[in-house]
């Protein structure tokens, strides 16, 4: 079992005396429990098990000491310090979810000097699509957003996409907003800046899952392959039936304007045993409710005639 120990500190003046309403501390800190068991099971699995507990509280606005238990049993791999399937332990996954990293500038080109966590990273989203996003190599990623730029650690865009982690983040957010007269949150090990973010009230609200984009996720892929024609369509929206010798037709749309009116006029005849070889483009489109596929036949590269009847007799 591996422990690491931070603190989550509610600002505001209700709590300058050092007290918080445990109807407002409780649905909040099992919010945050359940962010931490979420992070731990979409990068640990079902190797390990995560756990808060309250293990103290001090004055100065309401702080909560908090303690984070990662469980799990040894096996060859977690043996292996190096193994890079390791189970992360509970400083690892603190850091991940809290450092809050420095943004040295938002002109184009810089960076953070340090990699910032999850929750700093939505901070610095504000429910925005990266405009950017170039893995280092080294085991962080660089994000872009507008303006600002800044590095997370590769695991942590695995957790900045892991849908249970945001939706529990955003259930979090909701419950601290919920706290009457709450200033601001802190989040860390209550020693060191860099691994403690602060949300302000404001702040909250970009903890939301961000919506589907309106506009579909479009995949585009190029090949060349042999096809047979089943029917041609000359009039502007139809469009060609091939089969490329599996079991269903398809269609796509004919752009290569030159074969098309070669074939309109005559000087190219298409059979039904006639073969041509076509650059393809194959368009996906992804959204939320509906995977689409269209195929466009670019250029016709070459065209073989089929075998003929012979009249012999």
């Amino acid at each position: 079992m591996s422990k690491a120990r931070f603190e989550i500190a509610f600002e505001g003046k209700p709590f300058d005396g050092g007290e918080i309403d445990v109807r407002d501390l409780a649905p909040t800190l099992l919010a945050l429990g359940n962010v931490v068991q979420a992070a731990n099971k979409a990068l640990n699995g079902d190797r390990s098990e995560a756990r808060l507990k309250v293990t103290a509280t001090k004055e100065g606005s309401f702080v909560a000491a908090l303690t984070m238990d990662v469980s799990w049993l040894i096996d060859m791999l977690d043996a292996v310090a190096a193994n890079p399937d390791r189970v992360l332990a509970a400083d690892q996954l603190l850091g991940l979810l809290m450092n809050a990293g420095k943004v040295v500038g938002v002109a184009a080109g810089t960076a953070t000097a340090a990699t910032v966590g999850v929750f700093q990273a939505i901070k610095l989203l504000r429910g925005r699509r990266p405009s950017k996003v170039v893995p280092l190599g080294d085991g962080t990623t660089q994000i872009t957003v507008e303006q600002t730029v800044f590095v997370v650690a590769d695991r942590c865009v695995d957790l900045l996409q892991d849908l249970g982690t945001r939706e529990a983040i955003e259930s979090f957010g909701n419950k601290a907003s919920s706290v009457e007269g709450l200033k601001a949150l802190k989040i860390g090990d209550g020693r060191d800046d860099s691994r403690t973010v602060t949300l302000s009230r404001s702040d909250l609200p970009s903890l939301n899952v961000p919506p589907e984009p309106k506009e579909p996720e479009v995949d585009i892929s190029h090949r060349e392959a042999w096809l047979k024609p089943v029917s041609a369509q000359f009039k502007d929206g139809y469009k060609w039936r091939f089969t490329d010798g599996g079991d269903r037709p398809f269609t796509a749309e004919m752009e290569d304007l030159d074969f098309q009116r070669r074939v309109q006029e005559g000087r190219v005849t298409l059979n039904a045993n006639d073969t041509i070889r076509c650059r393809l483009r194959e368009e996906q489109s992804i959204s939320a409710a509906s995977l689409m596929k269209a195929t466009f036949v670019e250029e016709v590269l070459d065209h073989r005639p089929g075998a003929r009847q012979l009249n012999l007799l």
